[in-house]
């Protein structure tokens, strides 16, 4: 029995690829978490922990892991955590400043030899400062940037493109007739996707950008109110599905470390 052994799922992609483990602050809470980086093709994998509740245990050649929980890595954008270490240096309420960006592995409060090592990915932190900042080069050797909010936003508008939409979310739209509120709602749900990897103060930005999706929230207060209306005859009607409060899911969550 091997009480140290882990199950981790990697893409196929990434099979056999040496990667290196970093531990990086969770773009939307700061909080540091497990990453993997393919340093060669400058991208980046964060670690999700599904917690299977002690119900499955593994089985290997010659080993047994009675901890039934595995590790998945699925890729993630590494701007999102460029944003919100640049956002964290530069912005302060509406104003903006500009800063060092090689200063962020020394003023930032996480792994400073992680972020130095993500950081040297040269392309990489290139298209993050091309895409979320305006620079300025003070000498040969000095590079000061500012978040510039037009372009971050108009990249986070691009990363909710509906055409983006996945088919897993397709019954948040069912029953809705009105393409418009269909498309809205649609756009609304990306936003709540992407809104997991960014802060409030970008959250609230992105929202006001789509005009708040009032009509959106309108029809599911009344899709709210008609579906509480609803009675069952008997208890018998009811069948237990996965919101039975007698049925644990397994847990799934970002890796804190």
């Amino acid at each position: 029995m091997s009480a140290d052994r882990k199950v981790i799922i990697v893409p196929e992609k990434y099979s056999g690829r040496s990667l290196k483990r970093l531990q990086l602050p969770h773009p939307r809470t700061g909080a540091p978490c497990s990453y993997y980086a393919d340093m060669e093709s400058e991208s980046l994998l964060e670690v999700v922990g599904v917690d299977m509740n002690g119900k499955r245990s593994w089985m290997g050649n010659g080993w047994v892991r009675s901890d039934g929980s595995l590790s998945m890595l699925t890729p993630v954008d590494p701007l999102f955590i460029y944003l919100s270490m640049i956002t964290n240096m530069s912005v302060s309420g509406e104003e903006t400043k500009f800063v060092d960006v090689d200063s962020i592995s020394l003023e930032s409060q996480m792994d400073a030899q992680s972020i130095s090592a993500l950081m040297s990915m040269s392309t990489l932190k290139q298209r993050a400062l091309d895409v979320l900042c305006e620079t300025r080069q003070i000498s040969d050797n000095v590079c000061v940037v500012k978040i510039d909010q037009g372009k971050v936003l108009s990249w986070l508008k691009r990363k909710c493109s509906v055409e983006r939409f996945p088919a897993a979310l397709n019954g948040c739209v069912e029953g809705i007739a009105d393409e418009e509120l269909r498309e809205q709602t649609k756009a609304r749900e990306m936003v709540l996707l992407v809104s997991e990897y960014l802060q409030p103060f970008w959250t609230d930005k992105l929202i006001s950008e789509f005009g708040g999706f009032a009509q959106v929230c309108e029809n599911e207060k009344k899709a709210t109110k008609a579906n509480s209306a609803i009675a069952f005859d008997s208890p018998e009607s009811y069948i237990p599905g996965v919101a039975d409060p007698k049925t644990k899911p397994a847990s799934v969550k970002q890796e804190h470390r």
